[in-house]
């Protein structure tokens, strides 16, 4: 708790500092959009962890910066994020340095190394040393992977993820005269394995339902009941997450930095909470099956159509739906808007198969009653 303090007024320092600042309009809707994707991606992967207490902020120190608490944050992890749509990242895009790999090529220069400084991987490098107090480390995140020859013959695009102490020997001399540039005097020789690279399974077309997909593992194992509202809550951390980053004024404070920029576990805990409030369709659907029970149908119809609803609920979760099923959906709504039930719940489901079927036949009986159920629960949630 001692150096609590210490450690706030650092990250202020280094948040503020207009030499480690990104500068806006350096990204896209596209790129921001991938930066928060991925950094929700993170967050569920380290709430999975089982870590007590986590703190992000976004385009406050650097895209991402990760801190091991809220509170008391006593270490770091830096990212830049980075969306690339065509090909591989290469050294000199990296570093702005001339690869080393030509065999004539004289020295670099103090100021063609000094080139580093201003690079994606300078930048980087420079917000990880600017912490002193708190323990720091940097990732480079992208879709593309980096071209970069390792040690032993491999090559960093397709080894992820390593560290930037991996490089081939050549490379990794020349990054290090590069990033001593950034240095003040009398610091050590840089540490290259502060620094890793990250090609990650996240296609800038393919956001959301990558996303999603994530997020309903998480829920399964968490919460299985809450697993088919996984596009709610990840809707909803989107909205949250959007703006932050949007202010880009000087913080006083270390609550104005959480405010402005920050994201935490309470934050996250308490989106998880809300999914109390949100209609959970499957529970209602058990609710129906018993009073179809009660009517007539049997243990293995009632089977059956619960099947096949989380069947077309885990779909409809990940956004896999085809056309016919689109096109059933289409015809339960429209059926539903004409008709009313008026006896039994069993009679107005067999009505209902009976002429939805005449329509679309490829679906077996239990996938009609079964999407149809949802859809006619659908429509008295809304209502209500």
């Amino acid at each position: 708790m001692a150096n609590d303090g210490i450690n706030i007024a650092e990250i202020l320092d280094v948040a503020n500092s207009p030499d480690l600042r990104e500068t806006g309009g350096g990204h896209n809707q596209k790129g921001v959009d991938f930066q928060r994707y991925w950094a929700l991606m993170r967050i569920f992967e380290v709430e999975g962890s089982g870590q007590d207490d986590f703190l992000f902020l976004f385009e406050a120190i650097q895209d991402v910066a990760e801190f091991d608490s809220s509170l008391s944050p006593s270490s770091v992890t830096v990212y830049q994020v980075k969306k690339r749509d065509r090909g591989e990242w290469e050294w000199s895009g990296l570093t702005n340095l001339q690869s080393p790999e030509r065999k004539t090529q004289k020295p670099l220069s103090a100021k063609q190394l000094s080139e580093t400084k201003t690079s994606l991987l300078g930048k980087l490098y420079a917000t990880v040393i600017a912490f002193s107090n708190i323990k720091s480390r940097g990732h480079f995140i992208s879709n593309a992977g980096c071209n970069l020859p390792l040690l032993g013959g491999g090559n960093a695009a397709t080894s992820v993820p390593c560290s930037l102490a991996d490089l081939d020997a050549a490379f990794h001399a020349l990054l290090r005269g590069g990033l001593e540039t950034i240095h003040k005097a009398g610091m050590p020789a840089p540490d290259l394995g502060r620094i890793k690279i990250e090609r990650v399974a996240l296609h800038p077309d393919n956001l959301a339902a990558t996303l999603v997909g994530h997020v309903a593992i998480f829920l399964q194992q968490r919460s299985p009941r809450h697993s088919g509202q996984a596009k709610s809550l990840v809707d909803s951390l989107m909205a949250t997450i959007g703006p932050l980053g949007a202010r880009t004024d000087k913080c006083k404070t270390f609550e104005d930095i959480k405010e402005r920029h920050g994201f935490t576990r309470k934050d996250l805990k308490a989106a998880l909470g809300k999914l109390e409030e949100i209609p959970d369709l499957i529970a209602y659907l058990d609710s129906w099956l018993q009073t179809l029970a009660t009517e007539g149908m049997t243990a293995m119809q009632q089977t059956e159509m619960r099947m096949a609803a989380t069947a077309y609920y885990r779909r409809q979760v990940l956004g896999s739906h085809t056309e016919q099923e689109r096109a059933l959906v289409t015809a339960c709504d429209k059926w539903l808007g004409q008709n009313n039930q008026g006896g039994k719940l069993i009679q107005f489901f067999d009505k209902a198969h009976t002429e939805l079927s005449a329509m679309h036949g490829t679906f077996r009986k239990p996938e009609i009653l079964a999407i149809f159920a949802l859809r006619a629960i659908t429509k008295c949630v809304d209502q209500t």
